[in-house]
């Protein structure tokens, strides 16, 4: 792993969605997987999201909201890695989609470096108790970068209009990602 250097995708592939946020408290899970799931569509597979939800590079993300908080967070309740895994999984399978979503809630920067290590961003769970300043949230991280001093950083969606915010990865509480 190379040292003090950002690896990962860039920031201006996540700008498209930088006005994707979440418009009340306990949501974040679903704007953080429609910002996922419409960064697959835009630029890993364009079969992930079925277009009468939502076209590839379209910038309304009303449907694809709507229809994974049916999955994710029904009754608008905030959620733990193993239940947005399990949306994501529910809307694969509902739309007949050869994908599963993937939760871990141990061994977060090794899943972020490896799913990032092959083009891919990760969901991640950011929590309170670790120091994170935006209490328990969830957003999608892009790239990381270890420190010669061992500190760790990711580069992440905010999912409140920041786009290449810059986090300490001990706030990592859990992971959601899409095997490759």
């Amino acid at each position: 792993m190379l040292k003090n250097q950002w690896i990962g995708l860039t920031a201006d592939k996540f700008k498209p969605y930088k006005n994707w946020t979440t418009p009340k408290g306990g949501l974040c899970g679903t704007y953080a997987a429609s910002v996922f799931m419409a960064f697959y569509q835009d630029n890993l597979d364009d079969t992930i999201i079925p277009s009468f939800i939502r076209f590839k590079y379209s910038k309304d993300k009303s449907n694809l909201v709507h229809y994974l908080r049916l999955f994710i967070q029904k009754r608008g309740l905030p959620t733990v890695a193993y239940q947005v895994a399990h949306g994501l999984s529910s809307y694969f399978s509902y739309f007949g989609l050869n994908y599963r979503a993937r939760a871990t809630m141990i061994g977060g920067w090794q899943r972020v470096v490896k799913r990032i290590d092959q083009g891919q961003p990760v969901i991640v769970g950011l929590n309170k108790l670790l120091g994170s300043t935006y209490g328990n949230h969830w957003v999608v991280a892009y790239a990381y970068k270890e420190t010669t001093e061992g500190k760790r950083y990711l580069k992440i969606h905010d999912n409140w209009g920041n786009y290449q915010k810059v986090i300490p990865a001990k706030w990592i509480n859990g992971t959601i990602s899409l095997p490759y």
